[in-house]
């Protein structure tokens, strides 16, 4: 139960700050030239759900497995720099910093990702919707960037 309150706490954090941070600019926003496997408003809201639950999962079992050093390191470097990210695309609008914060987000799940693996199965499977989603996220900021 520990586990799944602190795995809960730090999501909602992150999202609460996501959330404070998002300011939609929609003629900037829809000036831009973007993939064309960029998902919808609700497809998006969707997989952003769908990792924050993955997320949880994945902390939740940290703790109840006492694996919490180094990997919350991982996920705090990932939260910090997912809110980085909405701040810098959506209120800033500066393009290549986004792509910098979300290259780190990546890195980040990356390295959890591996850490999991060599660790424990289990987690990693968890944690599979969280490190596709970030892929998604870095391969669109990344065409993003070079399209405009």
């Amino acid at each position: 139960m520990i586990g799944l309150v602190v795995a809960l706490a730090c999501t909602l954090i992150v999202a609460g700050l996501c959330s404070i941070f998002f300011k939609l600019d929609l003629f900037w926003y829809n000036n831009l030239e973007k993939p064309i496997f960029l998902l919808n408003g609700n497809g998006f809201s969707f997989f952003v759900s769908i990792a924050y639950i993955s997320s949880v999962l994945a902390i939740s079992r940290l703790v109840q497995f006492k694996h919490v050093f180094p990997s919350m390191l991982y996920f705090c470097l990932q939260g910090a720099s997912c809110v980085l990210f909405v701040l810098f695309f959506f209120t800033l609008k500066n393009i290549l910093i986004s792509l910098v914060c979300i290259a780190f987000v990546l890195g980040a799940s990356v390295a959890l990702l591996f850490r999991f693996l060599s660790k424990e199965i289990k987690i990693a499977i968890e944690y599979l919707p969280t490190y596709v989603f970030n892929f998604y996220c870095f391969v669109c900021v990344l065409t993003i960037f070079l399209k405009n």
